[in-house]
């Protein structure tokens, strides 16, 4: 996690120096779903999950920018369980550190905004996330990405490390950007046969 974290920091304390002052820094705020797909993922249902975190705009053109920055991300979604594990339904929560690395495109709409479309690949990291499940009167938790021993049996936690693509659409005012975000990861979220990560997000940002 620490090589992630240094490898992010220095990726972005070296595009002010490319890009000069053309880099145009925000904050952003989203909140939405979250749900697993593939073919492992039947049976669950999607979560309601917020994001937080810091952008980065550095035009190459008229037309066509970079976007990146840092987001806390939670994912995640509601399952059915092992019967040899405990009976009911797990709500799982997965907390990422993200990287986006867009492409932006963006059309002028009108002269108060310009419409965006981004796409481009995303990786993340687990950093933290609980599982939870009630049985009868008694609710367990455990938290998301730690191995797990119960009842003399072994459950590997959920991987840590998610790539996959990021795709969105927005509005880009002058202070402020509204937007909508989809991520469809590329890893699986756990060993064997196991489901990947989905999201998407609506955004508020103000541009500094």
């Amino acid at each position: 996690m620490k090589k992630l974290l240094v490898a992010m920091l220095c990726l972005l304390s070296f595009f002010p120096t490319v890009a000069q002052n053309k880099v145009q820094w925000g904050l952003e705020v989203g909140a939405g779903m979250s749900a697993w797909m593939g073919k492992n993922a039947d049976g669950s249902k999607p979560l309601f999950n917020p994001k937080v975190g810091v952008t980065l705009d550095i035009p190459l053109n008229w037309l066509v920018s970079f976007q990146t920055g840092v987001n806390w991300t939670s994912k995640g979604a509601n399952c059915g369980t092992d019967k040899d594990f405990v009976i009911g339904r797990v709500q799982v929560n997965q907390n990422y550190f993200q990287m986006p690395l867009l492409a932006a495109f963006h059309v002028g709409a009108t002269s108060m905004f310009d419409m965006v479309f981004t796409v481009g690949p995303y990786i993340a990291y687990g950093i933290s996330g609980e599982s939870e499940t009630k049985v009868d009167a008694l609710t367990m938790s455990w938290p998301t990405f730690d191995d797990l021993y119960y009842q003399k049996s072994f459950y590997e936690g959920h991987n840590r490390f998610d790539a996959g693509v990021q795709a969105g659409v927005g509005l880009d005012f002058k202070e402020w950007t509204v937007g909508l975000d989809a991520d469809f990861g590329f890893c699986k979220i756990a060993s064997g046969p196991s489901p990947y990560n989905f999201a998407m997000y609506f955004t508020v940002g103000y541009k500094f």
